[in-house]
Formats: C-alpha cells, sequence, structure tokens
C-alpha cells in the first residue's frame, strides 16, 4: 500500500510540505494580527514577515499540485518544463532574500525565506520525475492522458481545466510578487553595506523601564576630548515629521565647520534607530532622546534646533525632560500642528468646537500621568492620512515605495544624497510615519497641551489665536551662563513668559507672501485657501516670538544665496545648510557689532508690509472674528517694528551673507 502512495501527498516529502503550508498559513495570518497589535516592542516591520510568508503558502500549495498530479491514475502534469524552470527560478530567489535579509539582520525573514527552498526544490524534482516518466510512457506508447471509465464528463473537464490554468495563474502571482520581495531585499543588503551606521546606536529604556531599543545620535565636531565635557554647547538637531537624520546632516556640519559641535537624533524607526515602542508616547519620546544624549554621553549644554515637528519636540523636551541643560531654542518653520492650522485658516467655526473637544481630552500633567486618549480632531482627515502610512508600511517590503521621496533638488551636501535617499526605501520608513502620526497626528500637540499655564493661555485668548502651547519655564536658561551667548533682553511680554532662554524663530519668508502670481497658484480656489495659509503662517511665528520667551527673536529666511540660486523656500534646512547654520550660530553665539540696526529695521519692515498684504488678501474671506485677528497681529507686527530700532540687535550673518535678514526682537502685544 505504502508503494502506491510513496509518489503522491500521503508520501512523506508530500506530508512534509502541508506541514509547511500549514505553518506558513498560521504565521500569515499571525502576521497581520500582529502588525496591528498596539503597546509591544516593535522590532522590525510585521509585513515583512507577511510577505514572505504570503510567498512560501503559495510554493507549498504549487509543489503539492504537482506531486499530487504525478503518476495521478485521472490527471496529468502538464507544461513539465515550465514547472521545472519556475522552481529552479524560485529556488534562486529564495537564496536572495535569504541573503539580503541575513546581511541586514533580519533573522526572522530569513529563517522562513530557507523553507522556499524545500517547496521551489519539490517542485523541479517532481515535474522532472513526471516529465520522464511520459518521455518513457511514449517510448512505450501508452497515452499520454486518457479519462477514467468511472470519471463523469464534468470531472474530466473540470481536471483538465484546473490542470492548465492553476500553473498560469499561480506562475504570474508567485513571479511578480518574488521578483518585488527579491529587488527589495538586495537593495537593502546594499544599502546595508554602502551606507552602514554613521553614528552611534546608543540603548535607551522605555515604557517605565520595561524594554531596550537603540536610538541613533550622529555628531559632527564632537570627537575633540577639549569639546567632550567642556561649557562649549552642542547644537541638538531634531528632523521634521517624516525626515530622518540625513535631512539635517548639511546643518549639524555647517554648525561643525564654524566650530560648534552638532548632534542628530533619529526618533524612533527613522534613520537608523530601532522602531522602538507601540503606542508611542511623546513624553516617552523626548525622555528616550534624553537617555541618549546622556548615555552617548554629552555633558555640554545644549541648544535645541529643531525643524517643523522636531520644533514641537523640542518644546516638549523642555516641558517634560531636562531642560535645565538647554540655554538655547531654534525652531525652524515651527508650527504646533499644521494640519490644524491649516483647518483654522479655512473654517474657524468647526476648527474652535473641535479644539474645545481637543483641549478637554487632554490629561493635565501636574498629576504625572501622560497616558493620552484618542481624540479626532479631524476625524475623516486623520483616518485618511493614518490608513495612508498603514498602507505604504505593509507594501514596503515588495519595494512599492522605493519610487517615491526621490526627487531632491538642490539637496546639501550632494554627497549624502543618496544615502539620504536609501533612509525613505527601507521597511521601517512608512512605519515610522504611521507610529509617529499615531492616528490622531496631534498626539504630541494634545502632550503639549496639558503643560499650558493659565497665563499662557490667557496672552493667546487675548490675541484671538485658537492654538495652546506652553511658554519655556521660568527656571529654564539660567542654569549655565556663558559670556559668549547673546542675550536679547527687549520688551517683557508679561504674563504670557518669564524665561530668559534665548529662542530664535527662523522661517521662510516666501510661506508669508500671499501673492498668488509669486507663489506659481493661478486656480482662483487655490489662491483664496494659500492667502489664508499664509496670514496664519506668519500669525504663528509671531505668536511664537511673543509667549515662548522674554528672549526671543524673528529670523526670515528670504532672497538667494551662494549655495543656493533659489528664493527661500520651505526647504531651506537642506537647500541652504551653511548659511543656516552661519545665521543661527550669528544670532545665538558671535557677539554683535555695535551701532548697527538697519537691517533689523529692513527686516522688522519687510514682516509688517507681509503681514499687511496677507490682512488685505484675507478680508474678503474671513469672518468678522478673523479680521479682529488680523488687526492684533497687525499691531503686534508694527510694535516689533518700533522696538526693532533699538540699538542692541544686529545680524553678523547679515554682513557674512548678503541674503540674510536679522532678527526682531521679542516684544509685547
Amino acid at each position: 500500500m505504502w508503494q502506491l502512495r510513496k509518489h503522491t501527498v500521503l508520501s512523506i516529502p508530500g506530508l512534509t510540505l502541508v506541514l509547511l503550508a500549514l505553518a506558513y498559513g498560521i504565521a500569515f495570518l499571525a502576521y497581520i494580527g500582529v502588525s496591528t497589535k498596539r503597546n509591544r516592542l516593535v522590532h522590525g516591520n510585521d509585513f515583512t514577515d507577511m510577505w514572505i510568508t504570503l510567498l512560501g503558502l503559495l510554493l507549498c500549495l504549487q509543489a503539492l499540485f504537482v506531486i499530487s498530479a504525478y503518476r495521478s491514475v485521472n490527471r496529468y502534469l502538464y507544461w513539465t518544463v515550465p514547472w521545472m524552470a519556475y522552481g529552479s527560478v524560485m529556488s534562486v530567489f529564495a537564496l536572495c532574500v535569504l541573503g539580503g535579509y541575513a546581511s541586514v539582520h533580519d533573522a526572522s525573514a530569513a529563517v522562513w525565506a530557507v523553507f522556499w527552498l524545500v517547496a521551489s526544490v519539490a517542485i523541479v524534482v517532481y515535474a522532472g520525475k513526471a516529465r520522464r516518466g511520459y518521455m518513457v510512457d511514449r517510448i512505450m506508447g501508452i497515452p499520454e492522458y486518457h479519462p477514467r471509465l468511472a470519471d463523469s464528463r464534468g470531472t474530466v473537464l473540470l481536471f483538465v481545466a484546473m490542470d492548465n490554468m492553476f500553473p498560469w495563474l499561480t506562475w504570474l502571482v508567485g513571479l511578480f510578487f518574488g521578483i518585488l520581495v527579491v529587488v527589495q531585499a538586495l537593495c537593502l543588503a546594499n544599502d546595508h553595506r554602502l551606507y552602514g551606521v554613521p553614528g552611534r546606536l546608543v540603548p535607551v529604556q522605555t515604557h517605565n523601564g520595561d524594554y531596550w531599543f537603540d536610538l541613533h545620535v550622529w555628531c559632527q565636531g564632537y570627537d575633540s576630548a577639549a569639546v567632550q565635557g567642556s561649557t562649549t554647547p552642542v547644537f541638538i538637531l531634531l528632523a521634521d515629521f517624516g525626515m530622518p537624520s540625513t535631512s539635517m546632516i548639511g546643518l549639524a556640519q555647517g554648525f561643525a565647520d564654524a566650530g560648534h559641535p552638532a548632534c542628530i537624533v533619529d526618533r524612533p524607526g527613522y534613520g537608523w534607530s530601532a522602531p522602538g515602542y507601540w503606542n508611542q508616547d511623546p513624553v516617552d519620546v523626548v525622555k528616550s532622546i534624553n537617555q541618549a544624549l546622556t548615555k552617548y554621553p554629552i555633558a555640554n549644554p545644549l541648544v535645541l534646533v529643531g525643524w517643523g515637528e522636531g520644533g514641537v519636540w523640542a518644546q516638549m523636551y523642555m516641558q517634560a525632560a531636562d531642560y535645565s541643560r538647554v540655554i538655547g531654542v531654534v525652531l525652524l518653520d515651527t508650527y504646533p500642528n499644521e494640519e490644524i492650522l491649516q483647518t483654522f485658516a479655512l473654517n474657524r467655526t468647526t476648527t474652535l468646537q473641535n479644539l474645545r473637544q481637543l483641549r478637554s481630552a487632554t490629561v493635565s500633567n501636574s498629576s504625572g500621568s501622560t497616558t493620552l486618549p484618542q481624540v479626532h480632531f479631524d476625524a475623516a482627515l486623520e483616518r485618511s492620512a493614518s490608513r495612508l502610512f498603514s498602507d505604504w508600511r505593509a507594501v514596503s517590503p515588495i519595494a512599492l515605495h522605493r519610487a517615491r521621496n526621490s526627487a531632491w533638488p538642490g539637496f546639501q551636501p550632494q554627497t549624502a544624497l543618496n544615502m539620504h535617499r536609501a533612509m525613505f526605501r527601507n521597511n521601517l520608513y512608512y512605519q515610522a510615519k504611521y507610529f509617529e502620526y499615531g492616528g490622531t497626528g496631534a498626539k504630541l500637540y494634545q502632550g503639549l497641551l496639558g503643560y499650558v499655564a493659565s497665563n499662557t493661555d490667557a496672552v493667546l485668548v487675548y490675541h484671538h489665536w485658537p492654538l495652546r502651547w506652553p511658554a519655556f519655564r521660568q527656571e529654564s536658561g539660567t542654569a549655565f551662563s556663558s559670556a559668549q551667548l547673546r542675550r536679547r533682553d527687549g520688551a517683557p511680554t508679561a504674563p504670557a513668559s518669564n524665561s530668559q532662554i534665548p529662542v530664535l524663530v527662523v522661517a521662510s519668508a516666501k510661506q508669508f507672501d500671499s501673492d498668488c502670481a509669486t507663489q506659481g497658484i493661478g486656480n482662483s480656489e487655490e489662491c483664496t485657501m494659500w492667502q489664508a495659509f499664509a496670514w496664519f503662517y506668519y500669525r504663528q511665528q509671531i505668536e511664537y516670538q511673543q509667549t515662548l520667551s522674554q528672549n526671543a527673536a524673528l529670523l526670515l529666511c528670504q532672497g538667494k544665496v551662494a549655495e543656493d540660486n533659489t528664493d527661500c523656500d520651505v526647504g531651506f534646512v537642506w537647500r541652504r545648510p551653511k548659511w543656516l547654520a552661519q545665521a543661527i550660530v550669528s544670532q545665538l553665539i558671535s557677539q554683535p557689532a555695535a551701532g548697527s540696526t538697519s537691517s533689523a529695521q529692513e527686516s522688522a519692515s519687510s514682516a509688517q508690509e507681509s503681514a499687511s498684504s496677507a490682512q488685505e488678501s484675507a478680508s474678503s474671506e474671513q469672518s468678522t472674528s478673523s479680521k479682529e485677528t488680523a488687526s492684533s497681529a497687525e499691531e503686534s507686527a508694527a510694535s516689533a517694528a518700533e522696538s526693532s530700532a533699538a540699538p542692541t540687535e544686529d545680524s553678523s550673518a547679515a554682513e557674512s551673507q548678503p541674503s540674510a535678514p536679522s532678527a526682531e526682537t521679542s516684544t509685547s502685544s
């Protein structure tokens, strides 16, 4: 009896493939379930294993099909040569996936790929046996296929259709997705070979110390023993949402070239940092960053430089981490939450209602609790964005995202461009965006709301401004005193902030320009939207300047410079990093030249003109309350213009770079 079954599914090879198919199927379902599970330490993209187990399941089913047709009394294995070729190709694919993921230390993906070989080899062996047997049958004059008398005509037609259609359909699916998985595995291996960890992986604890993962800290100019542990400030760079550390390497090198050490920290999942803990709590993230800086170790005083949402992370660091080490803060094109700001600019009534709901759901940090409820500001918009990140996370292991994020015109330095592109093409990039977005996109902003003091809230209410954020602590900026650090003691902004920490707010002046022709916008509806955005973008920077610290200044980026022959736009952080580094150093550290105020007056005048233009553009679109808001901002801009004439300001950056604007002093509204 066993002899009759040794070449069927009931043979040892057949039963082995059945068990392997069950293992692949169970693993496939498990990875689908675990990929959406929260509150766990994530070691990698679970969808990588999902795709590999899915293809493994397909291979096992194909191998069982070949074995079941081999020497069957009522079936015939068609296309034996293509089956042998397919099995050989999939064997090569298995070796490529195994080697690729083994080289990037993804053990689970490599192990699952090993078992592709079992099914692939079985396909080649049994298809070869079938072909050899059929050739003998032809020599002996036995027909290649004849139906059994016991089979009905319908059964015969079903077997013929299945034996012809199943191979071609499954070959197309297996080869298509197999090629994509192989391309991603080999490209990952190549990127890993070309672009090793440039900085240092620092182990940190999270979730009350229950878990460990690595954060990547990449320093420039901090290797000297004379710098480490001294009073020389170290610039700590925090990138925008969705940006790896490579996006700010030009700025870090610019600081180092100017004689000031700088370090970039990859948040969990970005660049070379491990994915970390999900569900991510903003307070845990900034505490992990503080751990990484301490364990690196960086004992020097810190100047936080946050770009975009990185500026909001810098504000959270000042509230929840070791703010006593920080002696300065720089915000580059930062908004508390750009989605909320844009929604407010277009529909104030709905926005105010949603903001009340968001603030009412915020957990006060006075009790020490940092757990935030999942509250949507704009549920449809947020779910759409979260679904987009989740979908790209799911297809990352099959290389469909490799063509995205490839255009970076004017990226500096050019030598880091290919490495920068590689950071968007790994399996973790969209997972990091999905995790950091957190389903609502407002978790970081909502976390900051718990630290807002009543005096700051009162000032923002008086200014008719919908968003809230905490001013820097009164005791911040006083623990470390340096003659190098330039203080900017303008008119007080009481009662918003009593902190004396130097704050520099840098923004692209082009974002404040409401001229649609200049922006290249021809559609009237889009023009109206942009004019609303431009006004609120400008107002946000003014509100930051007037509330975060007593010692704040606004620097407008405009015009062309040697390294960027275009007008200053939102990409100035990576398009003109040397200019930006010199401008920041000039404002915060270099000693000012006495008696030069013209550039400050010009900058204030330019800001006032931008505000007036934005007000005129928005007047026809905004409600009466919006007009009151615009008037308040215009008064603030006028006050800024008056105070900037005082002989306490100068920008040596404007002298070294002809298009670098000066800073405005902080003023009271």
